[in-house]
């Protein structure tokens, strides 16, 4: 524990003094008060952080179901036994799983989301946090969301440790390694003016629904996409849309504001846990993945995933300001198939961090 505790006191006070008032935002656009935009705020974030493994196929998505205390207590152990834990894995199994290597094998792909999670997502959604709380005029914007960021980072990890007790390698490198590349790289302007200019990113995370009759949190999750205008080519766009699916494609766009985005890739329906002897690592269950997006501005309005042939499984993401009932213009959620069985859930008013629904997802995780 006491080494965490010296570890963020390290990277605290370097965010502090990398830190300054937000003059220009490059992540947040406080103009965009639909879509996934709306959506976005300190609460929505820790939930959708905090429970973004409830979709991986191997948890029980009722927040009562989890083990929080062992969790915490042991994602807190191998925080403060990093060495220790990476020496009885191994130092050159762990790099070539946790850190890099060029094997193009799915069990040997760890690192891959390492990267594009914790060190690229992360380390956007920290900034564009610190530029909302800065709009809304928080003190110490910076602060706030240092340690929110943290706060679903770690729950993320507990959650997802569950009750095992024991070393847990892909937590050491995910909070030491990954989490704190983000946090560095992105306090620099130039990361910033690359993720929003040379190569833009957005936020497209997905709707929290809480489910009435089995106390779960459906839909939560964090997705990324980045987009970049084909040369020779008017109107038309490459994108890759990444978090728990790999999905890329194209993106026509005929007035500069809309666009329209079809894509293919991949999707992890299961994250699995492996022990050798007491040491705990994970390796995902792969299928395929189609998906049709629209936005306007950048900020997702309606996204259609599709998944199979393992398990069949169609997602439906409305989001505010595409559709109107009544005066109001809510975010609606439907899963159905092979994965979600039958969710619903809508929100009818998007400052909310989540919307009210019900479902028959899977009780205890999927069964493979």
């Amino acid at each position: 524990m006491k080494v965490y505790l010296y570890f963020t006191i390290i990277l605290f006070y370097f965010c502090a003094s990398a830190s300054a008032q937000e003059k220009k935002y490059y992540y947040y656009n406080p103009d965009n008060n639909f879509g996934s935009d709306a959506l976005f705020n300190p609460l929505s974030l820790l939930i959708n952080g905090s429970f973004d493994v409830l979709r991986n196929g191997s948890h029980s998505k009722n927040i009562f179901d989890q083990y929080y205390g062992k969790g915490y207590r042991n994602v807190f152990w191998n925080l403060g036994r990093p060495l220790k834990t990476i020496s009885d894995y191994g130092w050159d199994r762990f790099v070539e799983l946790e850190i890099f290597n060029l094997e193009f094998n799915s069990n040997k792909a760890n690192f891959l989301p390492n990267f594009a999670d914790h060190t690229i997502g992360n380390g956007m959604l920290y900034v564009k946090l610190k530029e909302w709380f800065h709009y809304y005029n928080y003190p110490a914007p910076w602060l706030l969301s240092f340690l929110t960021t943290n706060v679903y980072q770690l729950t993320n990890e507990a959650i997802e440790n569950g009750k095992h007790k024991g070393p847990n390698i892909d937590l050491v490198a995910d909070v030491y390694i990954f989490n704190v590349l983000g946090f560095i790289l992105f306090e620099f302007d130039f990361m910033n003016r690359f993720f929003s200019e040379t190569l833009p990113m957005y936020d497209w995370s997905l709707q929290p629904m809480f489910s009435l009759n089995n106390t779960s949190f459906e839909n939560t999750g964090q997705q990324y996409v980045v987009r970049k205008e084909l040369p020779f080519i008017d109107n038309w766009s490459g994108f890759v849309f990444w978090g728990l699916n790999g999905i890329a494609g194209l993106s026509y766009s005929p007035n500069q504001i809309d666009s329209y985005s079809l894509g293919v890739g991949q999707v992890t329906n299961k994250i699995n846990a492996n022990l050798r002897g007491n040491l705990r690592f994970l390796t995902p269950d792969i299928d395929g993945a189609l998906a049709f997006f629209f936005d306007r501005n950048n900020s997702l309005l309606l996204s259609v995933l599709v998944t199979g042939p393992k398990l069949p499984n169609i997602r439906v993401n409305i989001y505010p300001g595409l559709v109107k009932i009544g005066g109001l213009t809510p975010g609606i959620f439907i899963g159905l198939g092979e994965w979600d069985k039958f969710v619903f859930g809508i929100n009818f008013y998007h400052h909310l961090p989540f919307g009210l629904g019900f479902g028959f997802s899977h009780k205890h995780g999927i069964k493979r």
